[in-house]
Protein backbone atom coordinates (compact mmCIF):
# COMPACT_ATOMS: atom_id res chain seq x y z
CA UNK A 1 0.00 0.00 0.00
CA UNK A 2 2.89 2.57 0.73
CA UNK A 3 4.49 1.72 -2.38
CA UNK A 4 1.13 2.32 -4.19
CA UNK A 5 1.24 5.53 -2.48
CA UNK A 6 4.50 6.41 -3.42
CA UNK A 7 4.41 5.94 -6.72
CA UNK A 8 0.81 8.11 -7.05
CA UNK A 9 2.53 11.02 -5.17
CA UNK A 10 5.69 10.54 -7.44
CA UNK A 11 3.29 10.93 -10.44
CA UNK A 12 2.06 13.99 -9.23
CA UNK A 13 5.20 15.79 -8.02
CA UNK A 14 6.88 15.00 -11.62
CA UNK A 15 3.91 16.44 -13.68
CA UNK A 16 4.51 19.59 -11.42
CA UNK A 17 7.70 19.43 -12.06
CA UNK A 18 8.24 19.11 -15.51
CA UNK A 19 5.00 21.67 -16.22
CA UNK A 20 6.92 24.12 -13.77
CA UNK A 21 10.37 23.50 -15.71
CA UNK A 22 8.79 23.75 -19.35
CA UNK A 23 6.61 27.04 -18.53
CA UNK A 24 10.01 28.25 -16.67
CA UNK A 25 12.87 27.38 -19.02
CA UNK A 26 11.13 25.96 -22.33
CA UNK A 27 8.58 28.13 -23.28
CA UNK A 28 7.95 25.90 -26.56
CA UNK A 29 10.16 22.64 -27.69
CA UNK A 30 9.30 18.80 -28.88
CA UNK A 31 6.75 16.82 -26.79
CA UNK A 32 9.47 14.18 -26.60
CA UNK A 33 11.89 16.32 -24.43
CA UNK A 34 8.45 17.11 -22.28
CA UNK A 35 8.03 13.03 -21.95
CA UNK A 36 11.67 12.82 -21.02
CA UNK A 37 11.83 14.97 -18.69
CA UNK A 38 8.51 13.67 -17.04
CA UNK A 39 10.27 10.21 -16.83
CA UNK A 40 13.22 11.45 -15.47
CA UNK A 41 11.44 13.55 -13.11
CA UNK A 42 9.31 10.26 -11.70
CA UNK A 43 12.89 8.05 -11.12
CA UNK A 44 13.74 10.79 -8.59
CA UNK A 45 10.75 11.63 -7.07
CA UNK A 46 10.13 8.17 -6.74
CA UNK A 47 13.97 7.37 -5.36
CA UNK A 48 14.24 10.71 -2.92
CA UNK A 49 10.79 9.45 -1.32
CA UNK A 50 11.84 5.61 -0.93
CA UNK A 51 14.69 7.47 1.16
CA UNK A 52 12.91 10.25 3.07
CA UNK A 53 12.42 10.29 6.74
CA UNK A 54 10.11 12.86 8.52
CA UNK A 55 12.50 14.80 9.88
CA UNK A 56 14.43 15.37 6.71
CA UNK A 57 11.03 15.82 4.94
CA UNK A 58 10.01 18.62 7.45
CA UNK A 59 13.08 20.72 7.34
CA UNK A 60 14.38 20.44 3.73
CA UNK A 61 10.55 21.94 2.99
CA UNK A 62 10.72 24.47 5.04
CA UNK A 63 14.15 25.55 3.56
CA UNK A 64 12.33 25.14 -0.10
CA UNK A 65 9.47 26.81 0.30
CA UNK A 66 10.73 30.34 1.81
CA UNK A 67 13.36 29.91 -1.21
CA UNK A 68 10.47 29.55 -3.43
CA UNK A 69 8.27 32.62 -1.45
CA UNK A 70 12.06 34.64 -2.28
CA UNK A 71 12.56 33.11 -5.85
CA UNK A 72 8.61 34.35 -7.17
CA UNK A 73 9.35 38.06 -5.28
CA UNK A 74 12.72 38.62 -6.75
CA UNK A 75 11.75 37.52 -10.40
CA UNK A 76 9.27 39.83 -10.09
CA UNK A 77 11.92 42.39 -8.54
CA UNK A 78 14.48 41.31 -11.41
CA UNK A 79 11.96 42.48 -14.26
CA UNK A 80 11.75 45.80 -13.19
CA UNK A 81 12.28 46.52 -9.52
CA UNK A 82 8.56 46.24 -8.21
CA UNK A 83 6.39 43.81 -7.15
CA UNK A 84 3.58 43.80 -9.66
CA UNK A 85 4.46 40.64 -11.43
CA UNK A 86 3.81 38.53 -8.59
CA UNK A 87 0.23 37.55 -8.82
CA UNK A 88 -0.16 36.27 -12.26
CA UNK A 89 -1.71 32.76 -13.39
CA UNK A 90 1.40 30.95 -13.00
CA UNK A 91 1.84 31.89 -9.28
CA UNK A 92 0.87 28.64 -7.85
CA UNK A 93 2.91 26.78 -10.39
CA UNK A 94 5.66 28.69 -9.82
CA UNK A 95 5.78 28.13 -6.02
CA UNK A 96 5.24 24.64 -6.11
CA UNK A 97 7.53 23.85 -8.84
CA UNK A 98 10.28 25.92 -6.66
CA UNK A 99 9.35 23.86 -3.92
CA UNK A 100 9.55 20.49 -4.98
CA UNK A 101 12.93 21.43 -6.52
CA UNK A 102 14.61 22.89 -3.44
CA UNK A 103 12.98 19.59 -1.73
CA UNK A 104 14.69 17.19 -4.04
CA UNK A 105 17.75 19.05 -4.18
CA UNK A 106 18.50 19.31 0.00
CA UNK A 107 17.06 15.67 0.57
CA UNK A 108 19.98 14.32 -1.77
CA UNK A 109 22.35 16.98 -0.47
CA UNK A 110 21.85 15.36 3.08
CA UNK A 111 22.00 11.61 1.65
CA UNK A 112 24.61 12.57 0.31
CA UNK A 113 26.77 14.17 3.50
CA UNK A 114 25.09 11.70 5.60
CA UNK A 115 26.95 8.73 3.10
CA UNK A 116 30.41 10.96 3.31
CA UNK A 117 30.21 10.84 6.70
CA UNK A 118 29.67 7.23 7.42
CA UNK A 119 32.38 6.42 4.87
CA UNK A 120 34.53 8.34 6.97
CA UNK A 121 35.05 6.82 10.32
CA UNK A 122 38.56 5.64 9.89
CA UNK A 123 41.14 7.23 11.84
CA UNK A 124 44.04 7.98 10.54
CA UNK A 125 47.21 9.90 11.64
CA UNK A 126 48.66 10.04 8.53
CA UNK A 127 47.92 11.65 5.07
CA UNK A 128 49.21 10.06 1.63
CA UNK A 129 49.93 11.90 -1.18
CA UNK A 130 51.01 8.80 -3.99
CA UNK A 131 54.07 7.27 -2.40
CA UNK A 132 54.49 10.14 0.01
CA UNK A 133 53.32 10.07 4.08
CA UNK A 134 52.81 12.73 5.82
CA UNK A 135 51.44 13.13 8.95
CA UNK A 136 48.17 14.74 10.07
CA UNK A 137 49.24 17.49 12.39
CA UNK A 138 53.13 17.98 10.34
CA UNK A 139 53.49 21.50 9.48
CA UNK A 140 54.10 20.17 6.50
CA UNK A 141 50.21 19.99 5.47
CA UNK A 142 50.10 24.16 5.70
CA UNK A 143 53.67 24.75 3.79
CA UNK A 144 52.52 22.59 1.28
CA UNK A 145 49.19 23.78 0.76
CA UNK A 146 50.71 27.25 1.00
CA UNK A 147 53.35 27.19 -1.62
CA UNK A 148 50.68 25.49 -4.15
CA UNK A 149 48.07 28.43 -3.32
CA UNK A 150 50.57 30.57 -4.15
CA UNK A 151 52.24 29.35 -7.45
CA UNK A 152 48.58 28.92 -8.94
CA UNK A 153 48.18 32.72 -8.48
CA UNK A 154 51.59 33.94 -10.01
CA UNK A 155 49.81 34.13 -13.26
CA UNK A 156 47.51 36.93 -12.02
CA UNK A 157 50.09 38.73 -10.77
CA UNK A 158 52.17 38.51 -14.01
CA UNK A 159 49.39 39.24 -15.82
CA UNK A 160 48.15 42.40 -14.06
CA UNK A 161 51.14 43.59 -12.73
CA UNK A 162 52.00 45.81 -10.44
CA UNK A 163 48.10 44.83 -9.43
CA UNK A 164 44.26 46.13 -10.19
CA UNK A 165 43.25 49.41 -8.66
CA UNK A 166 39.76 51.23 -8.88
CA UNK A 167 38.48 54.63 -7.20
CA UNK A 168 38.75 53.25 -3.49
CA UNK A 169 41.87 51.62 -4.04
CA UNK A 170 43.37 55.18 -5.97
CA UNK A 171 41.65 56.86 -2.70
CA UNK A 172 43.18 55.07 -0.10
CA UNK A 173 46.93 55.25 -1.76
CA UNK A 174 46.50 58.89 -1.70
CA UNK A 175 45.80 58.58 1.76
CA UNK A 176 48.75 56.34 2.48
CA UNK A 177 51.21 59.05 0.58
CA UNK A 178 49.77 61.87 2.29
CA UNK A 179 47.74 63.42 -0.44
CA UNK A 180 44.63 62.83 1.20
CA UNK A 181 43.09 63.72 4.63
CA UNK A 182 43.31 59.96 6.77
CA UNK A 183 39.51 59.13 7.51
CA UNK A 184 38.19 55.87 8.92
CA UNK A 185 35.99 55.74 5.76
CA UNK A 186 38.34 53.29 4.30
CA UNK A 187 39.66 51.16 7.54
CA UNK A 188 42.59 52.62 8.98
CA UNK A 189 44.57 49.51 9.22
CA UNK A 190 44.10 48.63 5.81
CA UNK A 191 45.31 52.73 4.41
CA UNK A 192 48.17 51.98 6.61
CA UNK A 193 49.54 48.62 4.77
CA UNK A 194 49.08 49.84 1.63
CA UNK A 195 51.12 52.99 2.75
CA UNK A 196 53.88 51.04 4.11
CA UNK A 197 54.36 49.10 0.93
CA UNK A 198 53.71 52.59 -1.68
CA UNK A 199 55.98 54.50 0.03
CA UNK A 200 58.96 52.04 0.53
CA UNK A 201 58.34 51.91 -3.42
CA UNK A 202 58.35 55.89 -3.51
CA UNK A 203 61.53 56.06 -1.36
CA UNK A 204 63.85 53.04 -2.66
CA UNK A 205 62.42 52.73 -6.49
CA UNK A 206 61.38 56.47 -6.91
CA UNK A 207 58.20 54.44 -8.69
CA UNK A 208 54.72 54.44 -7.30
CA UNK A 209 53.70 50.85 -9.09
CA UNK A 210 56.87 49.31 -7.66
CA UNK A 211 55.05 49.97 -4.28
CA UNK A 212 51.80 48.44 -5.56
CA UNK A 213 53.54 45.40 -6.93
CA UNK A 214 54.98 44.90 -2.99
CA UNK A 215 51.90 45.18 -1.74
CA UNK A 216 50.37 42.45 -4.38
CA UNK A 217 52.64 40.16 -3.39
CA UNK A 218 52.36 40.91 0.46
CA UNK A 219 48.64 40.30 -0.16
CA UNK A 220 49.17 37.10 -2.33
CA UNK A 221 51.19 35.63 0.50
CA UNK A 222 48.60 36.48 3.54
CA UNK A 223 45.85 35.17 1.60
CA UNK A 224 47.56 32.04 0.71
CA UNK A 225 48.91 31.48 4.50
CA UNK A 226 45.43 31.92 5.35
CA UNK A 227 43.92 29.26 3.54
CA UNK A 228 46.58 27.00 3.60
CA UNK A 229 45.82 27.19 7.32
CA UNK A 230 42.27 26.86 6.69
CA UNK A 231 43.65 23.38 4.71
CA UNK A 232 45.87 22.24 7.64
CA UNK A 233 43.22 22.60 10.34
CA UNK A 234 40.70 20.40 8.39
CA UNK A 235 43.25 17.59 7.51
CA UNK A 236 44.09 17.36 11.56
CA UNK A 237 40.28 16.98 11.60
CA UNK A 238 40.72 13.90 9.25
CA UNK A 239 38.49 15.18 6.86
CA UNK A 240 38.61 13.03 3.84
CA UNK A 241 41.93 13.02 1.53
CA UNK A 242 39.55 13.07 -1.75
CA UNK A 243 37.72 16.32 -0.28
CA UNK A 244 40.99 17.82 1.15
CA UNK A 245 42.25 18.17 -2.88
CA UNK A 246 38.57 19.57 -3.65
CA UNK A 247 39.25 22.41 -0.78
CA UNK A 248 42.90 23.06 -1.79
CA UNK A 249 41.74 23.05 -5.48
CA UNK A 250 38.83 25.55 -4.60
CA UNK A 251 41.56 27.93 -3.09
CA UNK A 252 43.86 27.32 -6.02
CA UNK A 253 41.92 27.56 -9.20
CA UNK A 254 38.42 29.25 -8.42
CA UNK A 255 39.20 32.26 -10.80
CA UNK A 256 37.91 35.00 -8.24
CA UNK A 257 40.59 33.61 -5.83
CA UNK A 258 43.34 34.14 -7.79
CA UNK A 259 41.92 37.68 -9.23
CA UNK A 260 41.10 39.12 -5.71
CA UNK A 261 44.82 38.37 -4.57
CA UNK A 262 46.13 41.14 -6.76
CA UNK A 263 42.96 43.79 -6.07
CA UNK A 264 43.78 46.64 -3.55
CA UNK A 265 40.77 46.04 -1.51
CA UNK A 266 40.20 46.05 2.05
CA UNK A 267 37.58 43.24 1.51
CA UNK A 268 40.31 40.81 0.39
CA UNK A 269 42.02 40.32 3.27
CA UNK A 270 39.25 40.80 5.35
CA UNK A 271 37.71 37.33 3.50
CA UNK A 272 40.81 35.83 4.71
CA UNK A 273 40.58 36.58 7.64
CA UNK A 274 37.04 35.64 8.72
CA UNK A 275 37.19 31.36 8.21
CA UNK A 276 39.75 31.58 10.83
CA UNK A 277 37.50 33.92 13.08
CA UNK A 278 34.62 31.16 12.25
CA UNK A 279 37.33 28.06 12.89
CA UNK A 280 38.92 29.92 16.31
CA UNK A 281 34.80 29.80 17.29
CA UNK A 282 34.25 26.60 16.08
CA UNK A 283 37.37 25.74 18.25
CA UNK A 284 35.92 27.77 21.51
CA UNK A 285 32.94 25.75 20.99
CA UNK A 286 34.06 21.88 20.55
CA UNK A 287 37.23 21.51 21.96
CA UNK A 288 37.19 24.18 24.55
CA UNK A 289 38.92 22.71 27.13
CA UNK A 290 42.41 21.74 25.15
CA UNK A 291 41.64 25.08 23.30
CA UNK A 292 42.09 26.83 26.78
CA UNK A 293 45.04 24.95 27.97
CA UNK A 294 47.49 27.07 26.10
CA UNK A 295 47.82 30.73 26.23
CA UNK A 296 48.75 30.94 23.16
CA UNK A 297 45.74 30.57 21.76
CA UNK A 298 43.80 33.28 23.63
CA UNK A 299 46.30 35.37 22.08
CA UNK A 300 45.48 33.92 18.54
CA UNK A 301 41.59 34.30 19.03
CA UNK A 302 42.19 38.16 20.08
CA UNK A 303 44.68 39.11 17.53
CA UNK A 304 42.61 37.70 14.55
CA UNK A 305 39.44 39.00 16.16
CA UNK A 306 41.12 42.89 16.21
CA UNK A 307 42.63 42.15 12.44
CA UNK A 308 38.74 41.43 11.80
CA UNK A 309 37.74 44.21 13.35
CA UNK A 310 40.12 46.82 12.05
CA UNK A 311 40.41 45.34 8.28
CA UNK A 312 36.36 46.16 7.89
CA UNK A 313 33.71 48.31 9.68
CA UNK A 314 31.56 45.99 10.04
CA UNK A 315 33.82 43.72 11.28
CA UNK A 316 32.85 44.63 15.37
CA UNK A 317 29.37 43.77 14.63
CA UNK A 318 30.57 39.86 13.53
CA UNK A 319 32.99 39.69 16.16
CA UNK A 320 30.30 40.81 19.32
CA UNK A 321 27.18 39.09 17.89
CA UNK A 322 29.38 36.14 17.48
CA UNK A 323 31.01 35.63 20.88
CA UNK A 324 27.55 36.45 22.81
CA UNK A 325 26.17 32.97 21.87
CA UNK A 326 29.10 31.39 22.65
CA UNK A 327 29.56 32.45 25.62
CA UNK A 328 26.16 31.37 26.83
CA UNK A 329 26.62 27.95 25.15
CA UNK A 330 30.20 27.57 26.96
CA UNK A 331 28.88 25.95 30.15
CA UNK A 332 31.77 25.80 32.57
CA UNK A 333 34.46 27.27 29.92
CA UNK A 334 31.98 30.83 29.52
CA UNK A 335 34.42 32.75 31.59
CA UNK A 336 37.40 31.50 29.17
CA UNK A 337 35.63 32.98 26.53
CA UNK A 338 34.63 36.31 28.27
CA UNK A 339 37.63 36.89 28.53
CA UNK A 340 38.74 36.94 25.13
CA UNK A 341 35.55 39.32 24.66
CA UNK A 342 36.25 41.79 27.27
CA UNK A 343 40.15 41.85 26.32
CA UNK A 344 38.96 42.40 22.45
CA UNK A 345 36.58 45.08 23.49
CA UNK A 346 38.53 46.85 26.03
CA UNK A 347 41.35 47.45 23.33
CA UNK A 348 38.98 48.03 20.37
CA UNK A 349 37.71 50.80 22.72
CA UNK A 350 41.67 52.04 23.43
CA UNK A 351 42.23 52.25 20.25
CA UNK A 352 39.55 53.92 18.91
CA UNK A 353 39.98 56.99 21.91
CA UNK A 354 43.57 57.05 20.36
CA UNK A 355 42.69 56.95 16.94
CA UNK A 356 39.53 59.44 17.05
CA UNK A 357 40.69 61.70 20.20
CA UNK A 358 44.68 61.79 20.31
CA UNK A 359 45.68 61.44 16.32
CA UNK A 360 42.42 63.57 15.18
CA UNK A 361 41.76 60.91 12.25
CA UNK A 362 38.26 61.83 10.72
CA UNK A 363 35.62 59.77 11.74
CA UNK A 364 33.48 57.79 8.30
CA UNK A 365 30.33 59.85 7.45
CA UNK A 366 27.52 58.85 9.45
CA UNK A 367 25.43 58.68 5.60
CA UNK A 368 26.66 55.07 6.05
CA UNK A 369 24.20 53.76 7.61
CA UNK A 370 21.56 55.57 5.91
CA UNK A 371 21.75 52.96 3.12
CA UNK A 372 18.03 51.67 3.49
CA UNK A 373 15.90 54.32 4.94
CA UNK A 374 16.76 57.43 2.45
CA UNK A 375 16.36 54.64 -0.53
CA UNK A 376 12.64 53.85 0.55
CA UNK A 377 11.84 57.58 0.87
CA UNK A 378 13.37 58.91 -2.02
CA UNK A 379 12.03 56.33 -3.91
CA UNK A 380 8.39 57.41 -2.51
CA UNK A 381 8.83 60.49 -3.37
CA UNK A 382 10.13 59.83 -6.75
CA UNK A 383 6.98 57.30 -7.67
CA UNK A 384 4.29 59.25 -5.98
CA UNK A 385 3.43 62.30 -7.63
CA UNK A 386 0.77 63.60 -4.99
CA UNK A 387 3.08 63.88 -2.36
CA UNK A 388 2.25 66.82 -0.12
CA UNK A 389 4.90 69.53 -1.11
CA UNK A 390 5.40 69.74 2.53
CA UNK A 391 7.20 66.75 2.98
CA UNK A 392 9.02 67.21 -0.24
CA UNK A 393 10.75 70.64 1.54
CA UNK A 394 11.23 68.74 4.89
CA UNK A 395 13.43 65.73 2.90
CA UNK A 396 15.04 68.46 0.48
CA UNK A 397 16.34 69.86 4.12
CA UNK A 398 18.68 66.40 5.05
CA UNK A 399 20.98 66.91 1.78
CA UNK A 400 23.23 68.78 0.45
CA UNK A 401 21.15 69.12 -3.54
CA UNK A 402 17.63 70.06 -4.28
CA UNK A 403 15.45 67.25 -5.45
CA UNK A 404 17.94 64.35 -5.06
CA UNK A 405 14.75 62.08 -5.00
CA UNK A 406 15.44 62.25 -9.35
CA UNK A 407 18.60 60.64 -8.71
CA UNK A 408 17.52 57.61 -7.03
CA UNK A 409 18.75 54.42 -8.55
CA UNK A 410 16.61 51.15 -6.93
CA UNK A 411 20.21 48.58 -6.77
CA UNK A 412 22.64 51.88 -5.72
CA UNK A 413 22.00 54.64 -3.05
CA UNK A 414 24.95 56.08 -3.48
CA UNK A 415 23.17 58.59 -5.71
CA UNK A 416 20.91 59.75 -3.03
CA UNK A 417 22.92 58.43 0.28
CA UNK A 418 26.38 60.58 -0.37
CA UNK A 419 24.10 63.50 -0.66
CA UNK A 420 23.12 63.24 3.17
CA UNK A 421 23.78 66.30 5.42
CA UNK A 422 26.21 64.85 7.50
CA UNK A 423 25.62 68.05 10.18
CA UNK A 424 21.94 68.56 9.63
CA UNK A 425 21.04 64.87 10.35
CA UNK A 426 23.75 64.59 13.06
CA UNK A 427 21.69 67.10 14.61
CA UNK A 428 17.94 66.16 13.43
CA UNK A 429 18.00 62.51 13.92
CA UNK A 430 14.70 62.47 15.08
CA UNK A 431 13.07 64.98 12.66
CA UNK A 432 14.57 62.17 10.23
CA UNK A 433 12.79 59.35 11.87
CA UNK A 434 9.84 61.04 12.07
CA UNK A 435 9.56 61.40 8.09
CA UNK A 436 10.69 58.17 7.45
CA UNK A 437 7.55 56.78 9.15
CA UNK A 438 5.74 59.41 7.60
CA UNK A 439 6.78 58.57 3.90
CA UNK A 440 6.10 54.51 5.11
CA UNK A 441 2.25 55.66 5.14
CA UNK A 442 1.98 57.11 2.16
CA UNK A 443 3.66 54.44 0.01
CA UNK A 444 4.66 50.90 2.11
CA UNK A 445 4.46 48.88 -1.20
CA UNK A 446 7.28 51.64 -2.15
CA UNK A 447 9.53 50.67 0.92
CA UNK A 448 9.08 46.95 0.29
CA UNK A 449 10.27 47.46 -3.40
CA UNK A 450 12.82 49.81 -2.33
CA UNK A 451 14.54 47.23 0.17
CA UNK A 452 14.32 44.10 -2.12
CA UNK A 453 15.85 45.92 -4.68
CA UNK A 454 18.32 47.48 -3.32
CA UNK A 455 19.27 43.98 -1.49
CA UNK A 456 18.32 40.99 -3.80
CA UNK A 457 21.39 39.93 -5.21
CA UNK A 458 22.19 38.38 -2.05
CA UNK A 459 19.67 35.82 -1.55
CA UNK A 460 18.31 35.82 -5.23
CA UNK A 461 20.28 32.75 -7.27
CA UNK A 462 19.63 34.60 -10.76
CA UNK A 463 21.14 37.68 -10.29
CA UNK A 464 23.58 38.68 -12.01
CA UNK A 465 26.46 41.94 -11.50
CA UNK A 466 29.93 42.94 -11.94
CA UNK A 467 32.60 41.06 -9.70
CA UNK A 468 35.80 42.99 -10.13
CA UNK A 469 37.30 45.71 -12.42
CA UNK A 470 39.99 43.62 -14.39
CA UNK A 471 42.21 47.28 -15.69
CA UNK A 472 43.73 49.99 -13.52
CA UNK A 473 41.27 53.12 -12.43
CA UNK A 474 42.24 55.97 -14.34
CA UNK A 475 44.46 58.22 -12.14
CA UNK A 476 46.75 61.39 -12.19
CA UNK A 477 49.27 59.48 -9.87
CA UNK A 478 51.43 57.80 -12.14
CA UNK A 479 49.26 54.29 -11.31
CA UNK A 480 49.52 52.59 -14.96
CA UNK A 481 49.19 48.48 -15.50
CA UNK A 482 52.22 47.09 -17.45
CA UNK A 483 51.74 43.16 -17.73
CA UNK A 484 54.87 41.54 -17.54
CA UNK A 485 52.59 37.93 -19.55
CA UNK A 486 50.20 38.45 -22.17
CA UNK A 487 48.14 35.78 -20.02
CA UNK A 488 45.95 34.81 -22.39
CA UNK A 489 44.88 31.71 -20.53
CA UNK A 490 44.79 33.59 -17.34
CA UNK A 491 42.31 36.35 -19.34
CA UNK A 492 40.54 33.72 -20.97
CA UNK A 493 39.36 32.12 -17.66
CA UNK A 494 38.76 35.35 -16.08
CA UNK A 495 36.47 36.17 -18.66
CA UNK A 496 34.19 33.78 -17.26
CA UNK A 497 33.35 35.22 -13.87
CA UNK A 498 31.01 37.36 -15.30
CA UNK A 499 29.20 35.26 -18.33
CA UNK A 500 25.95 34.45 -17.08
CA UNK A 501 25.12 32.53 -20.65
CA UNK A 502 27.06 29.50 -19.57
CA UNK A 503 24.25 27.13 -17.24
CA UNK A 504 25.48 25.53 -13.81
CA UNK A 505 28.99 27.48 -14.50
CA UNK A 506 27.35 31.12 -13.77
CA UNK A 507 26.29 29.25 -10.70
CA UNK A 508 29.57 29.36 -9.30
CA UNK A 509 29.69 33.39 -8.70
CA UNK A 510 26.53 33.34 -7.55
CA UNK A 511 26.26 35.24 -4.07
CA UNK A 512 22.44 34.28 -3.34
CA UNK A 513 23.17 30.28 -4.41
CA UNK A 514 26.43 30.57 -1.62
CA UNK A 515 24.13 32.02 0.94
CA UNK A 516 21.26 29.43 0.47
CA UNK A 517 24.25 26.51 0.31
CA UNK A 518 24.80 27.86 3.83
CA UNK A 519 21.32 27.61 4.78
CA UNK A 520 21.28 24.25 3.42
CA UNK A 521 24.05 23.39 5.86
CA UNK A 522 22.54 24.61 8.80
CA UNK A 523 19.42 22.23 7.94
CA UNK A 524 21.84 19.92 7.55
CA UNK A 525 23.12 20.18 11.26
CA UNK A 526 19.12 20.41 12.59
CA UNK A 527 18.69 17.14 10.60
CA UNK A 528 21.15 15.55 12.60
CA UNK A 529 20.64 17.45 15.80
CA UNK A 530 23.68 19.18 16.02
CA UNK A 531 22.59 21.83 17.65
CA UNK A 532 26.23 23.90 19.01
CA UNK A 533 27.05 24.12 15.20
CA UNK A 534 24.56 26.58 14.32
CA UNK A 535 26.54 28.80 15.99
CA UNK A 536 29.30 29.00 13.74
CA UNK A 537 27.07 29.95 11.06
CA UNK A 538 26.75 33.44 13.15
CA UNK A 539 29.40 35.18 11.20
CA UNK A 540 28.29 34.94 8.30
CA UNK A 541 25.25 35.40 8.76
CA UNK A 542 26.11 38.76 10.40
CA UNK A 543 28.00 39.62 7.84
CA UNK A 544 25.23 38.75 5.18
CA UNK A 545 22.99 40.68 7.60
CA UNK A 546 24.89 43.74 6.85
CA UNK A 547 25.08 43.04 3.13
CA UNK A 548 21.66 43.73 2.48
CA UNK A 549 21.79 46.76 3.92
CA UNK A 550 24.94 47.80 1.70
CA UNK A 551 24.51 50.66 -1.08
CA UNK A 552 24.84 47.87 -3.52
CA UNK A 553 22.08 45.46 -4.44
CA UNK A 554 24.46 42.99 -5.39
CA UNK A 555 28.67 43.27 -4.47
CA UNK A 556 30.91 40.65 -5.11
CA UNK A 557 33.65 41.65 -2.78
CA UNK A 558 31.72 42.57 0.13
CA UNK A 559 30.15 38.65 0.13
CA UNK A 560 33.61 37.16 -0.88
CA UNK A 561 33.75 35.77 2.73
CA UNK A 562 31.46 33.96 2.07
CA UNK A 563 32.97 32.04 -0.47
CA UNK A 564 35.89 31.63 1.24
CA UNK A 565 34.36 30.19 3.98
CA UNK A 566 32.16 27.64 2.36
CA UNK A 567 35.23 25.18 2.24
CA UNK A 568 35.58 25.25 6.25
CA UNK A 569 31.68 24.22 6.70
CA UNK A 570 31.83 21.40 4.38
CA UNK A 571 34.94 20.09 6.44
CA UNK A 572 33.50 20.64 9.50
CA UNK A 573 30.32 19.08 8.98
CA UNK A 574 32.37 15.92 6.81
CA UNK A 575 35.19 15.47 9.34
CA UNK A 576 34.86 11.51 10.65
CA UNK A 577 31.99 10.73 12.84
CA UNK A 578 34.31 9.53 16.14
CA UNK A 579 34.79 13.48 16.22
CA UNK A 580 31.14 14.13 15.69
CA UNK A 581 30.08 12.20 18.36
CA UNK A 582 33.02 13.51 20.46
Amino acid sequence: MKTYKNSIMSLILALVLTFFTWHSFFASGSSIIFLLMFVAFYFVVKNTIKHETKRKFIIASIISIIFAIIEVICKSINYDFSLDHILDHWLILNLFGYSITGWLLLSNLYNLLTKIRENNNETTSKIKIGKISIDRNSKKIFWISFVLILIAWIPYFLRYYPGLLTSDSCAEVLQGIGRNEFSNHHPILHVSIIAVFVNIGLKLFNNINTGVAFYSIFQMIVMSALFASVISYLVKKNVKNELMVLMLLWYMFYPVNGLFSVIMWKDIIFAGIVPIFVLNCYEMLFNREKFFEKKTNYIKVICISLLMIYMRNNGIYIFVLSLLPIICASKKYWKNVLVVFIVVFLLHTVINFLLFNVIKIKKGSSREMLSIPVQQMARTIKYNNDIDQSLKDEFNEFFTEKDVWEKYNPVLSDPVKNKVDDVYFKNNKGKFIKLWLKLMRVSFKDYVESFISNSYGYYYPETSHWVANRTMEENNIGLEQTPIINGKIVSKVDSFIERRDIPILTYFFSIGLTFWIVIALMGYNLLNKDYRMLFIYVPILVLWLTLIASPVFCEFRYAYPIFTTIPLYFGVNLKREEEINK
